[in-house]
């Protein structure tokens, strides 16, 4: 399970924003509830990485609307982690173990941590702090995606 104090950060950033200069996250939503958006579509491993992607810069509100990302920092200094994305990892529940196959869209380093947004392949999306992420090698894609 998350520690208490990463707990508290990832609902900070989860809770959602609209205009507001000192909202956590844009999301597309209608009566307080998200939308059928491009977020919550499955992705097919044969073509995950076409899957919208930000690199180079922080997210804005935009592109949480249009699905290549899923959070806004808009309270903290922040800046782009230094990978190209998007890429295949594993999020790894630290009480189970269990792994649960991702593609990472997304990801932002704070002076508290770093916070990736992420597509589940089911459909779905979420945001997990870095560690928690095992990115697979080229050779574990090729064999997921069937490449």
């Amino acid at each position: 399970m998350r520690t208490f104090t990463s707990l508290i950060f990832l609902i900070l950033i989860l809770n959602g924003c609209s205009d507001n200069k000192t909202d956590h996250l844009s999301s597309e939503r209608i009566n307080g509830k998200f939308s059928d958006s491009v977020l919550w579509q499955p992705i097919d491993i044969k073509s995950w990485e076409n899957t919208p992607a930000i690199n180079g810069r922080s997210a804005t509100e935009e592109d949480v609307k249009n699905g290549s990302a899923i959070y806004c920092i808009n309270w903290t200094d922040h800046k782009p982690y230094k990978l190209k994305l998007p890429k295949l990892a594993y999020l790894i529940d630290s009480e189970t173990k269990k792994k649960e196959l991702v593609v990472v869209i997304q990801i932002e380093s704070t002076d508290k941590d770093t916070i990736a947004g992420y597509k589940n392949i089911v459909g779905g999306f979420g945001a997990s702090l870095f560690h928690e992420l095992e990115f697979l090698n080229s050779e574990s894609v090729k064999a997921l995606a069937g490449n």
